[in-house]
């Protein structure tokens, strides 16, 4: 029987070795941050990752990918080192009756569709299924066994919870969380329709919820001009707490039929209690999306194809008095200099009203993948 089974194993390693795939990736990014009047702060991370594909069948619908990520960071004088398992994921797809069923299962990157709620890595499992008219998706996970160092959940004034904690790797913060998502693909007049429903639930003593229900709706309006609209109803509770808030953007953009130039015009409002699961921002100041209107421009261009180039400006105000907070411009360029080596610079600042809220930051970033 073990000599059977010894068959069978060096059977399917030699009918699928040469299909899997693996190679790993190293990245600098450097940056220099000043904050109000201080001297600038110069901050470097250096990841180096390996990842592998291995697949079980010979279409490659059913796979297993995994990624290790070092990270190696040097900040103000102190060195850091992080160790994460960002990528351990099995997949499957296949046709079931008219539509495409697709499962996810392990620790990948997660967002909803507006990618503000919710946006970095957590374990759990993804099931899809799709059909020409409709799309429909279901997720559960939990947020308490990856790195709280290179995740950004939102801790608020959360001080009751301490998981496994260590140099290397520290807990994050236990939610399970729960989704539920449908999308229309042209459902009328070329537009997308997507609804979904997020929630966030503090396991393990952790007194914190969050609730959210999200409609996106984009698609052309005429010619190469184009629409994005989203809105979100949150509910965050805390304790004996209840707190109602809201979110709301409108995107337009035109592409123009040369050197893939495009021009955005978008206004952003959040609500005094908003509060997303995952720190995300749109502001060039990295504040979060609460008590804000933002108004923004935007445009990039390709003036070559490996060449990209890009810019931005925004003008945030309090959403509650509409009070003038200052002026983000933010602008980057990436090269592709190989197949496998690329570069790119970026540079923002953020003209607060208030000297000792103006931002300056300037990041220098390369990546080579083999």
């Amino acid at each position: 029987m073990k000599r059977f089974l010894g068959l069978v194993l060096i059977a399917f390693i030699s009918t699928n070795i040469f299909a899997i795939d693996f190679g790993g990736l190293i990245s600098s990014d450097s940056s220099f941050d000043k904050q109000g009047s201080d001297d600038f702060v110069f901050t470097e991370k250096l990841d180096s990752s390996a990842y592998i594909k291995i697949p079980f069948s010979k279409d490659g619908k059913i796979s297993l990918a995994s990624e290790f990520l070092y990270r190696f960071q040097y900040s103000d004088s102190k060195i850091n080192h992080y160790l994460d398992l960002p990528l351990f994921k099995l997949n499957f797809s296949g046709d079931v009756g008219t539509g495409v069923l697709d499962i996810y299962a392990g620790r990948y990157s997660v967002s909803d569709s507006t990618a503000k709620i919710f946006n970095q890595t957590s374990d759990g499992m993804f099931v899809s299924y799709s059909t020409a008219p409709f799309v429909t998706s279901f997720y559960i996970g939990y947020t308490g066994l990856v790195n709280r160092y290179l995740v950004s959940m939102v801790e608020g004034d959360i001080t009751e919870y301490s998981g496994f904690s260590s140099d290397f790797y520290t807990s994050s913060l236990p939610y399970l969380a729960l989704a539920a998502n449908a999308s229309m693909p042209n459902l009328v007049a070329g537009q997308n329709l997507g609804l979904g429903f997020w929630g966030f639930i503090g396991i393990q003593n952790l007194e914190s919820n969050k609730y959210y229900g999200t409609v996106t709706i984009n698609g052309p309006i005429a010619g190469n001009l184009y629409h994005t609209t989203e809105g979100i109803f949150a509910a965050i509770t805390r304790k004996d707490t209840t707190r109602m808030s809201g979110f709301a953007s409108a995107k337009l953009s035109y592409y123009f039929n040369w050197l893939g130039l495009s021009a955005n015009a978008g206004l952003s409002y959040a609500s005094e209690d908003f509060e997303t699961a995952t720190a995300t921002s749109g502001l060039v100041n990295g504040a979060p999306w609460t008590n804000v209107m933002v108004p923004t421009l935007s445009m990039s261009i390709l003036p070559l194809p490996s060449l990209y180039i890009g810019a931005e400006a925004n003008v945030p105000l309090t959403a509650d008095e509409m009070e003038y907070t200052g002026v983000g411009v933010v602008g980057m360029v990436s090269y592709q200099l190989f197949s496998d080596v690329s570069l790119g610079i970026s540079a923002n600042h953020f003209a607060a009203k208030e000297e000792a809220q103006k931002q300056t930051k300037i990041s220098i970033r390369a990546s080579i993948s083999f």
